[in-house]
């Protein structure tokens, strides 16, 4: 049962991490501006920069694992580059040798929990008190973000500590000192934490239960055992991410591989330069002495190793749109057809968003003859449970890659018919852009109208729904002078409008905000059935 529990609370840890890795990256990416941006760029513009950095950020924070989480999450924020980011991931490693200083001079131990609690309590209070406008909201959600890292990292530490806890090191008994680097490895990557590996080996060091050799070896297993925590944070990265974690796992491996094969002569080294220091400071010194060797020969070729890691973890494109990516530009007529089919994909698409923007999931209605009547609006009358942003964005990239594939064929072929054709199918493009986007515009209202309770917001609503209704299924007819009496129609309900808002104003339980709502969707509705109307331009 105690094991059981061990591993809920492990597991539960991790996904507090992973998390937090994700939250922390999305505030960093909204937070972000010019200012941050500058600021960033400026401090990490040259290796030298970042590899202090790197050692500066790991002393103060006690944990390399920290500081290189922090530098995945710029990564993926896109805040900062991948040879900023392996600069300071290998400054990081040689800035957490102060950690064993430390624990050889003082004892001390940073108590991980307690940070991670504070910065969670300081974060989430900033955020509720800030403004929705503040900047400082998303800088308090960068806090907590860490916060839920360093919360996850605890909880792991924590619940698997009772491997550490039990470890015997003077039960093992190994007459081949090299036999202790896969004890620390294996150590390390179960409790995650290569500061508490380091503690028992200093203990046993101090004791005199292991050799001197025995605990290098060990505390250089450590080292590499320590690399699955960066691996779990670019879980589910983009490929930058996991190229900065695949330079830290090469880097460290590297490293602690060339420091077991010149283990005996390391130990050599340091017996010399302090022959009368106790055994832990001993392996402090040996830690910083293989550490800053790492940095000796990694360092000169950052640039090419930043380059070389580019031709692995590459991700597969994949396009929003159906029909032009299988087309290649230079064949000019075939690209025609292909866009032509392309923007009846795009069109579909777009009749699709206005549908669910008004709780209709069943676009086949489109094709229905007779074409639905209004009551349909009284069948679909629940709010529907999708992302709409997400599908809008799906529709942005497709509209996009039209345009980019316009603009290429164009070059192919100055052939003045052509020319024209294309000039068409670029204007169609941009119209129906327009038309989406209008649909976009409207979801937040339609939202708020649809959980408003009043009779008036109630009308409002059913009668947005109905126009957005009305105009898709003209469009998908192809129906361009019903669209002109939709669109006319419209425009003619001013008088209407303004009558509804007096009414709003008469009633104390509607929003003062209602009255912007509706004559900006009113303008919405407007560019939607106008967009829709020169999208069937001929």
């Amino acid at each position: 049962m105690q094991y059981f529990i061990i591993l809920v609370e492990a597991f539960s840890g991790l996904g507090l991490f992973l998390f937090g890795m994700f939250y922390l990256e999305n505030m960093i990416r909204d937070s972000s501006n010019y200012s941050l941006k500058k600021i960033m760029r400026n401090t990490t513009n040259t290796n030298l920069k970042s590899l202090f950095i790197g050692i500066f950020s790991t002393t103060v924070f006690q944990s390399s694992s920290i500081v290189c989480l922090l530098v995945l999450s710029l990564i993926g924020a896109e805040l900062m580059n991948l040879q900023s980011a392996i600069a300071i991931i290998i400054g990081a490693n040689l800035g957490t040798t102060a950690t064993a200083w430390i624990m050889a001079t003082v004892g001390f131990k940073t108590n991980i929990s307690l940070i991670s609690s504070a910065i969670i309590g300081i974060g989430g209070l900033g955020m509720i008190l800030a403004t929705e406008e503040s900047k400082w909201k998303k800088y308090f959600g960068i806090l907590v973000g860490i916060g839920l890292i360093f919360l996850g990292l605890s909880q792991m530490k924590e619940s698997l500590s009772v491997f550490s806890q039990n470890f015997d090191v003077a039960s093992m008994k190994l007459e081949n000192p090299y036999w202790y680097a896969i004890v620390g490895l294996i150590l390390t990557a179960i409790i995650q934490s290569s500061s508490a590996s380091i503690a028992i080996i200093q203990s046993a060091l101090f004791a005199n239960i292991i050799t001197f050799e025995a605990a290098g070896a060990f505390v250089l297993g450590a080292d590499i055992g320590t690399t699955l925590t960066i691996i779990l944070g670019a879980i589910g990265g983009i490929p930058d991410k996991k190229r900065a974690a695949a330079a830290q796992v090469i880097f460290n491996v590297s490293t602690d591989l060339i420091a077991l094969g010149l283990l005996y002569p390391l130990v050599s080294f340091v017996n010399f330069l302090i022959p009368s220091a106790s055994g832990v400071i001993k392996i402090a010194a040996f830690h910083s002495l293989y550490n800053l060797m790492g940095v000796f020969i990694w360092f000169p070729f950052i640039s090419k190793f930043s380059k070389f890691l580019k031709y692995f973890f590459k991700k597969k494109i994949t396009y929003a749109t159906k029909y032009i990516n299988q087309i290649p530009a230079k064949d000019t007529d075939i690209a025609i057809d292909a866009l032509k089919k392309e923007l009846g994909n795009l069109s579909k698409k777009i009749e699709k968003l206005a549908l669910l923007a008004i709780n209709i999931p069943d676009t086949t209605l489109l094709e229905k003859d007779p074409p639905p009547k209004i009551e349909i609006l009284e069948k679909y009358t629940k709010n529907l449970d999708k992302s709409y942003i997400n599908i809008y964005k799906k529709i942005r990239l497709q509209e996009g890659e039209i345009y980019r594939y316009i603009s290429t064929v164009s070059i192919k072929n100055k052939n003045k018919n052509f020319q024209e054709t294309i000039n068409h199918l670029y204007k169609k493009t941009t119209y129906l852009a327009t038309a989406s986007k209008s649909i976009k515009d409207m979801l937040q209202d339609l939202n708020k109208l649809y959980r408003a309770s009043s009779y008036e917001e109630h009308n409002i609503y059913q009668n947005l729904r109905y126009q957005i209704l009305l105009n898709t299924l003209a469009y998908h007819q192809r129906n361009r002078q019903n669209l002109k009496n939709l669109y006319k129609d419209v425009s003619d309900s001013h008088k209407y409008i303004l009558n509804t808002i007096e009414k709003f104003a008469q009633n104390p339980h509607i929003k003062a905000e209602m009255a912007a709502i509706i004559i900006n969707d009113l303008y919405l509705i407007k560019t939607f059935s106008q967009s829709l109307i020169n999208a069937l331009i001929r």
